[in-house]
């Protein structure tokens, strides 16, 4: 008949306190960085957002601008698509102390999100 000698002075490995304490560490580490990853997801759509609404913007200002007829530039409302997504598009126009110009607010939201990012451009068109 053969005896295992088992003597904890000699006997190798890891105790079940160390495992645990082991796992415990990385899940924590690993719920540390899943929150960042979420975070910055989050951070890389919204700059996504205000990225293609600046453009939708900076659009909309020179459509008005390259208008012949400067007398006509209007403010308004309208929707446009970019990117796959369609954009509200609201359009002030304002006078200034200067007679041949115009000031123009162009404000662009999302239409799915209306908590998502919006952006603000304001120009200034020249009557010709």
């Amino acid at each position: 008949m053969i005896v295992a000698n088992f003597n904890q002075k000699t006997s190798k490995g890891f105790t079940l306190i160390e495992i645990m304490v082991a796992l415990v560490i990385f899940a924590v580490l690993s719920i540390a960085l899943l929150t960042r990853l979420g975070s910055d997801l989050r951070s890389e759509q919204l700059l996504e957002e205000k990225t293609l609404a600046s453009m939708v913007a900076e659009n909309t200002l020179t459509e008005m601008r390259v208008n012949k007829d400067g007398s006509s530039v209007s403010g308004g409302r309208s929707s446009v698509e970019l990117a796959g997504k369609k954009w509200e598009v609201v359009t002030t126009v304002k006078s200034t102390n200067q007679e041949n110009l115009q000031q123009v607010d162009v404000q662009v939201q999302p239409v799915s999100n209306k908590r998502g990012a919006s952006y603000l451009l304001t120009g200034f068109i020249g009557k010709h």
